[in-house]
């Protein structure tokens, strides 16, 4: 028998006294002209359980574990439920719903309530949440992890610790989206968000003033982010 490159499954035909593909043009009354959808699982178990495995046939198949390629034969097969799960993995499905991956935001403050209230927030929305109380922080935890979007408060260490944070963010990942968040605005009267100037000079993608709505502070996280991340 030749080994073939890609999944598959065969059994064995009574009648012809050979292995047979379901859905390959063969002799055998019951699978000729019939062909094998993977997609239709329900279809397939019906189609080679019903006229060879509850017989007792052998069956052979091939399956991907992660890249390698796994080759098992049965001497029978007694219910449709093994050939169900048979079939899932030559069809390269687990049965199980594939778990989408969550976006990584790193989130920095020097307020530790700010960080407690935004980081539920984001989890209830299926985000990953790293946090940090500094810039220098900040910077350390950007070379062991690698975020989704990071989003700094401007007044930390010092007056303007999130500006320059987010300069050095994007001279080093250039493509890493960074939103700023102030209170400078509330305390001074400068209207920070609305300044072109700041977020040409940062680097950073959005200027927000604190305090940020909940659906403000997410609609803009996933506009940076390109996607939707909710559970």
């Amino acid at each position: 028998m030749s080994k073939e490159s890609k999944p598959f499954i065969q059994v064995y035909c009574p009648e012809l006294q050979a292995m047979i593909r379901p859905g390959e043009y063969t002799m055998c009354p019951f699978f000729r002209g019939k062909k094998l959808d993977l997609s239709e699982t329900d279809d397939m178990v019906k189609q080679i359980f019903q006229c060879h495995v509850q017989c007792g046939c052998k069956v052979e198949y091939q399956y991907f574990d992660g890249d390698k390629l796994i080759t098992k034969t049965e001497d029978s097969i007694e219910d449709d439920e093994t050939l169900r799960h048979i079939l899932f993995l030559v069809a390269g499905k687990t049965g199980k719903k594939e778990e989408k991956k969550k976006k990584k935001v790193l989130l920095v403050d020097d307020d530790a309530d700010f960080l407690e209230m935004h980081s539920a927030v984001l989890e209830h929305k299926g985000y990953e949440v790293i946090t940090a109380q500094s810039s220098k922080e900040c910077m350390e935890t950007l070379e062991k992890i690698q975020p989704d979007i990071v989003v700094l408060d401007v007044m930390m260490e010092h007056f303007d610790s999130g500006f320059k944070a987010s300069e050095k963010i994007k001279k080093k990942y250039a493509d890493l989206p960074v939103m700023l968040l102030t209170s400078i605005g509330a305390q001074t009267g400068l209207e920070f968000s609305a300044s072109d100037d700041v977020l040409k000079l940062t680097g950073a993608d959005v200027l927000l003033d604190k305090p940020v709505s909940p659906k403000v502070f997410i609609d803009a996280i996933e506009k940076l982010t390109g996607q939707k991340n909710l559970k």
